[in-house]
């Protein structure tokens, strides 16, 4: 019932307000510091991801339509080699966007330049970085001014809508697939997946091996965390302790398997669900940050 009120009060004030403006300018910034910091990191080693001369396959440029030119032109020829122009390019444009200039105009430079450098390095991609490239599309469409018109701030509460809903769907999908997969209805899922030397720690495997109950109540919950999320994520009262449950989740994927930027991502997205003036665990980082 609380889910069918807050679609309600979305409704009515569709077209009036932005809902919860400074919560939504806060997330809006997490995710151009996710970018900023992700590709500051891959500039670090960008000829091995982005150069002509790297290991992953060029696409077929000709074959391609308009719009998919568009967002490969580092596959074109006369810009194979210009990867350092554009990985200036989006950092700039990040921070430019971090600070809210122009925020529509931003949004849509950054999406462009990370499509691009993305489609370059596409088996480099994660699930963080596909849920990025959502985010960052309809963040396009968000106006995080204080003054707008009934038009634009209808858009702006339409596109937050979609990104939150698409996080739904990323744990729906998540958490169905896993229910249908054996490995992880059985309780051995985590087991085999640490034990993969590229993704794993030794030393955490080693010791979590030796206490199989733990390793099966870690792996069922992760399940029962994926396909709970969607629901009760929009529950005001659920929604610190689902997220103090993600937090942790995805921070022990980023420390015991290396997948950084994913568990970054994924935290990232929760701050969209959250609400100007709520407590819990982000709502009082959002208050200390505001303050």
């Amino acid at each position: 019932m609380e889910l069918i009120q807050q679609l309600k009060e979305f409704y009515l004030e569709l077209h009036l307000k932005v809902k919860s403006l400074q919560a939504l300018r806060f997330a809006r910034r997490l995710v151009y510091a996710w970018a900023f910091i992700n590709y500051a990191i891959l500039a670090t080693k960008a000829a091995y991801f982005y150069s002509s001369s790297a290991y992953i396959p060029a696409k077929d440029f000709d074959s391609l339509n308009l719009l998919e030119k568009s967002l490969n032109l580092l596959h074109w020829g006369p810009f194979a080699d210009a990867y350092p122009v554009f990985l200036a390019l989006i950092l700039a444009a990040t921070a430019f966007a971090f600070f809210e200039k122009a925020p529509r105009a931003s949004a849509a430079v950054v999406y462009f330049l990370m499509m691009n450098l993305d489609n370059k390095a596409f088996v480099t991609l994660d699930g963080g970085n596909n849920l990025m490239h959502l985010v960052t599309f309809y963040l396009i469409f968000i106006n995080t001014k204080e003054t707008q018109s009934a038009f634009s701030i209808t858009l702006t509460n339409l596109a937050a809508l979609m990104i939150k809903i698409q996080v739904t769907l990323v744990y729906a999908t998540a958490g169905l697939l896993k229910v249908m997969g054996p490995l992880w209805n059985k309780g051995v899922a985590l087991y085999y997946t640490m034990g993969v030397s590229e993704y794993g720690n030794h030393g955490i495997f080693n010791t979590l091996s030796n206490y199989p109950l733990l390793l099966a109540a870690m792996t069922l919950g992760t399940v029962l965390f994926q396909i709970s999320l969607p629901y009760l994520i929009w529950q005001r009262n659920w929604r610190p302790y689902i997220v103090l449950m993600g937090t942790a989740l995805h921070l022990s994927i980023s420390l015991v398997m290396g997948l950084f930027m994913f568990g970054f991502a994924m935290c990232v997205s929760y701050f969209f669900f959250y609400e100007d003036g709520e407590q819990g665990l982000f709502g009082s980082l959002l208050k200390r940050v505001r303050a």
